[in-house]
């Protein structure tokens, strides 16, 4: 109390701290501003590439069964004609019952680890390039206008640099989904107690990158290039084409043309995706010494039919995973939208303290705005 008998009144660098503390309790994903936590959040929900390869690595959770049951389809039968070999994997459901049978249910999820490690540096790596190439203005002429064919190299480009990047991650991947006990075994058995023995193995044994932890790049950068361009330029169109027909909400327009556009997709790319599976699961050399011979024994023996094994698979593993990677991208756009905007509500700028001169009030009503 002061001699007058009044509370003394706070003073102007206090008030201004107690309303900025009760606007930021406030506001949501008030615990991001956190020093170090709130610029580090901030930071990376900034950057499209890396919440692009976040989402697809996040996918990786629902789609990772439909992706280990489609190595084995690829794997069945290799090199032997139609009907000479037994099948072990009929469908998707019997697939997954088997393998679920035989080695219980976390077996569906086997290489859960590598595959996500693939998908986060493939896909981040891939968004990074496509988009430096768009802020260059590779992707359009003179005037600023978009070119078909300079996004298709684009895409091309961005797809060839993240395959050799993820390369490892791959190999360690497919050699260790397409492990199975001796009922269900296909393919080349290398019998690797963990994931990241692949990798050490591929190093070891064969001294060096590109012969060990390189094995089948060649394939996977044609397999991703391929893919990424049919995928960008077949999804682009038929995202307009629904919008042209009405269907406007993001969301579900997104959802709509990732089903139809995967169709394409798969009928291109599954033929690249056996050969790339085949070469990177062999023991190196024992069946292909390249892409090229690869090929051609798998339609000398198989018949163009073998291109095609594993194509259904592909496919329902294909769309839900453009899905919910588009929803999660959607999620983290959303997120870095909300922390701007919080940012820009915080960052006040004031002036020096002979100008403040003005009533509390006046001050407060600054605040509230």
């Amino acid at each position: 109390m002061t001699e007058s008998g009044r509370a003394p009144q706070p003073s102007l660098s206090e008030l201004i701290e107690a309303k900025a503390a009760e606007l930021t309790r406030k506001l949501p994903y008030a615990d991001v501003f956190e020093e170090k936590k709130a610029i580090l959040t901030q930071w990376f929900f900034n950057k499209d590439y890396f919440t692009m390869g976040s989402a697809s690595a996040m996918a990786c959770i629902l789609t990772h069964p439909l992706d280990l049951v489609k190595v084995r389809f690829q794997l069945q039968g290799e090199l032997r004609p139609p009907g000479k070999y037994p099948v072990v994997y009929r469908n998707i459901p019997q697939a997954m019952a088997a393998v679920t049978a035989d080695q219980g249910p976390l077996a569906l999820y086997r290489a859960i680890a590598p595959a996500f490690v693939y998908q986060f540096l493939m896909n981040t790596v891939r968004a990074l390039v496509f988009e430096k190439c768009n802020r260059w203005g590779l992707t359009s002429d003179l005037d600023e206008e978009p070119v078909l064919w300079r996004y298709a190299a684009a895409c091309a480009l961005s797809g060839s640099a993240g395959a050799v990047v993820a390369s490892t991650a791959y190999l360690a991947k497919i050699q260790t989904q397409s492990q199975a006990g001796p009922k269900l075994a296909v393919g080349w058995q290398h019998n690797h107690s963990k994931s990241r023995w692949v990798v050490w193995n591929a190093f070891r044994d064969r001294k060096g990158y590109l012969k060990g932890g390189f094995q089948g790049g060649t394939s996977a950068v044609m397999r991703i290039s391929v893919a990424s361009t049919v995928q960008l330029l077949s999804f682009t169109t038929i995202q307009h084409g629904m919008y042209a027909l009405g269907v406007h909400d993001a969301i579900l327009n997104s959802c709509l043309s990732g089903v139809i556009s995967s169709i394409p997709v798969v009928l291109i790319s599954n033929p690249f995706d056996v050969i790339c599976t085949r070469m990177y699961n062999q023991e190196l050399g024992a069946y292909y010494k390249s892409n090229r011979e690869c090929a051609e024994k798998l339609f000398q023996r198989e018949g163009w039919r073998g291109f095609y094994k594993g194509a259904v698979a592909n496919y329902c593993r294909t769309v839900p995973h453009m899905i919910v990677t588009l929803l999660i991208w959607d999620h983290f756009r959303k997120r870095s939208l909300d922390l701007s905007l919080i940012n820009q509500s915080l960052s006040f700028e004031f002036q020096p303290e002979k100008e403040f001169e003005k009533d509390h009030k006046e001050i407060l009503s600054k605040f509230e705005s």
